[in-house]
């Protein structure tokens, strides 16, 4: 399966819309196939996210993302 930028600018506005504003959105080529990347920039909103979001979204194989240096600036560490 091959997505077009109109396709992949479609389904992140949609993932966007109907799964939540608060989450970043991508689309890449993973090991499964093209995966829709949800970066939801902490821990804590990376487990909220992962009890959201389905497994398989618009066809796409769904990962949450969060980054550890994130939670280490919110948290005051340097």
């Amino acid at each position: 399966m091959r997505l077009t930028e109109k396709q992949k600018k479609e389904i992140i506005l949609k993932a966007s819309i109907e799964l939540s504003p608060l989450y970043k959105y991508n689309i890449k080529n993973g090991g499964l196939g093209i995966t829709l990347v949800i970066d939801a920039e902490t821990k804590e909103k990376a487990s909220i996210a992962r009890k959201l979001i389905p497994g398989v979204y618009e066809g796409l194989q769904t990962i949450v993302i969060y980054s550890q240096y994130a939670d280490s600036k919110e948290a005051g560490e340097n």
